[in-house]
């Protein structure tokens, strides 16, 4: 994405208002000065609410050129897996589907548009856009993105109660990830494995979930990476608890508190108490 300061300051002007003015209860004067004079985009939130003080859309001061489309994606994917879905919400809807120049942009998009559907409960709408992407816009290379959208896909079956189901496609990127050498970047491959550790424990296969934990910590270690890594201890944890490995398992949930406390992840804090609680 890209921001037209000019436009922006132009439909400010014409609203009457001061970089101040504008900014006051939203932001600070200086995020307005560098939105128009360095087309620095804010944060979602604060985005939204000043279009929302201007009157206008996003999209009449957002722009989207090839250049960005991948650090645009992978903001939202990053968004959705720290589960800030109205930010991720916001930021999927300034993208036109109707400007996407290839087949992996629109792959990456009805991708990401499914997993919001999930989260909104609109699981019929997130199964036929995960189905479009593996037979509309599967691109010819094996990407990343196959194995993600079939656990979208089982993500959709379990919240729907078909536990078999979902089963058999986690299973089935898991052989997609092991057989097929998918490639992606690190935030895609951080966030599948902990996808699939999560799922696998909502599904009753704490072995599996615990594996799966493993390699996703293993990977952010070697990446040198925090990103979910609180997350993906949680997981763990509660899979040795289920394993009766009480010991580690809670040793698991005490790392992934303390990841949460320094990673300012309140959902986490209260969840790997709750965890621990029950140890």
């Amino acid at each position: 994405m890209k921001l037209r300061g000019d436009i922006f300051k132009q439909i400010r002007r014409k609203r009457g208002l001061s970089q101040t003015a504008l900014a006051e209860g939203i932001c600070t004067q200086a995020t307005i000065s560098l939105m128009e004079k360095q087309n620095r985009i804010p944060k979602m939130n604060i985005l939204t609410a000043l279009c929302s003080r201007l009157d206008i859309s996003a999209n009449e001061i957002i722009e989207n050129d090839d250049v960005s489309m991948t650090a645009t994606f992978d903001q939202i994917g990053r968004l959705l897996a720290e589960r800030q879905f109205e930010d991720a919400q916001t930021a999927l809807q300034m993208i036109k589907v109707k400007n996407l120049q290839n087949e992996f942009d629109k792959q990456r998009y009805y991708y990401l548009l499914g997993m919001l559907q999930v989260q909104n409960h609109q699981f019929d709408e997130a199964i036929f856009n995960f189905e479009l992407v593996l037979t509309q816009f599967s691109t010819a290379s094996a990407n990343i993105y196959l194995a993600m959208t079939t656990i979208g896909m089982a993500m959709a079956y379990e919240k729907i109660g078909s536990q078999s189901r979902a089963l058999r496609l986690v299973e089935r990127a898991m052989r997609l990830i092991d057989e097929k050498k998918l490639t992606g970047g690190q935030l895609q491959w951080i966030v599948v494995y902990e996808y699939i550790s999560g799922l696998y424990l909502a599904l009753g296969q704490p072995q599996l979930s615990l594996n799966a934990a493993q390699r996703g910590i293993e990977i952010c270690r070697q990446m040198r990476s925090m990103f979910l890594l609180d997350r993906y201890y949680l997981h763990a944890g509660k899979a040795q608890l289920a394993l009766a490995n009480q010991a580690v398992g809670k040793q698991d949930l005490e790392i992934a508190h303390s990841l949460a406390l320094v990673g300012q992840h309140p959902e986490l804090v209260k969840e790997s108490m709750k965890a621990l609680a029950m140890a």
